[in-house]
Parts: structure tokens; sequence; C-alpha cells
């Protein structure tokens, strides 16, 4: 078993065990997908050095990119999480098949 295979057990056990929900994946490029992630309705976003930091509190979902039909690095998904539906405004893969989407509420 590889690195990459337990990091993908541990992601998903932390679905299970964190209370995954239900999320609708729309790409502008491919139709929809429901898939599991871990929702944060205030992520703490931190940028920055220790001495000139910013930290910005928002929605955010963790999701797995093998579970994704178009990587959201190179496309504009719609989000929905809970019947309201987000646009992403940061993304942050963690380099071993995961990804945080910091997410913007549609008004």
């Amino acid at each position: 078993m590889s690195f990459a295979d337990l990091v993908d057990q541990v992601d998903r056990a932390g679905q299970k065990l964190l209370g995954g929900e239900a999320v609708t994946y729309t790409p502008v490029s491919a139709g929809s997908v429901v898939v599991t992630g871990i929702f944060d309705e205030l992520y703490v976003l931190a940028k920055g050095t220790a001495e000139a930091g910013v930290e910005t509190l928002g929605p955010s979902v963790f999701l797995r990119l093998e579970d994704l039909p178009v990587n959201p690095e190179d496309d504009e998904p719609t989000i929905t999480i809970r019947e309201v539906n987000y646009t992403v405004r940061e993304r942050l893969p963690d380099g071993m098949g995961g990804i945080v989407l910091g997410l913007r509420k549609v008004t």
C-alpha cells in the first residue's frame, strides 16, 4: 500500500467521523455529481507570515479530487450544500489528492 493510499483512507475515515455530508458539485464543462465533503461554515483561512498575516472567516468544503468530474483548479464550479449555492473563491489543494474550496454564497 502506498502513502497516497493511506492518505486517501484517512481522508475517507475523516469524512465519516467528522460528519461528511452531501455536496453537489456542478462544473461548467460536465454534469453535476453528488459527493461527500466536510463542510465548515466558519473556516479560518490564514495567509501571509506571523508578522504580517491576514485571516478571513467563511464557508469552505474539503473534497477528494478523485470524486470530482473536473478539477476545481481548471473550472468554475457551483457547489450546493444544504440547498445553498456557492461559488469558489479560493482553491487550496493539499498535494495528496484532497482540496479545500473557500466558498462564497450566491445571492
